[in-house]
């Protein structure tokens, strides 16, 4: 095994992850956006779980959504501990938005790529975060369509 080829790799990866989180354009709150845009209704417990962010950056970031009239917070109907997070028309209509800048942006970093090429890659991607115990979520970069109206707390 080449230990150079493993320092490339890894230079290479690093360099590609810097250049995709400093063009990315809604890397914070669109994401947040787009889980509820897919999910619907989460708990602020759910949104860490699929996040793996933590509890005091989750909070400030939905307090600055809450404050822009993103997303509602209520509590759970079943279990009053628990806060649900829902979008508002606003928030629905911005979660719209991020999907679109997020396909734009796939399409322009991975554009000059056959597609076999990206099936290649996916591949090797996929390998290494199953042999990293880094599970995927791929519902999250599906785009699910869903045309109702959110109207805050139920």
């Amino acid at each position: 095994m080449d230990d150079g080829l493993n320092l490339r790799l890894l230079g290479a990866m690093i360099q590609s992850s810097y250049v995709m989180q400093t063009r990315e354009k809604y890397r914070g709150q669109g994401r947040l956006l787009i889980l509820l845009h897919i999910y619907g209704a989460l708990t602020q417990r759910e949104l860490i779980e699929l996040t793996g962010r933590r509890s005091a950056t989750l909070s400030e970031q939905l307090d600055g959504m809450e404050r822009a009239g993103l997303i509602t917070r209520c509590k759970h109907a079943q279990d009053k501990r628990n806060i649900d997070v829902t979008l508002t028309p606003r928030g629905e209509a911005a979660a719209l938005q991020a999907i679109r800048s997020r396909q734009q942006y796939a399409d322009e970093m991975l554009g000059g790529l056959s597609d076999l090429r990206k099936r290649q890659l996916l591949a090797i991607m996929d390998e290494l975060l199953a042999e990293w115990g880094v599970s995927a979520n791929p519902r999250e970069y599906e785009y699910y369509g869903k045309e109702e109206d959110s109207d805050g707390c139920k």
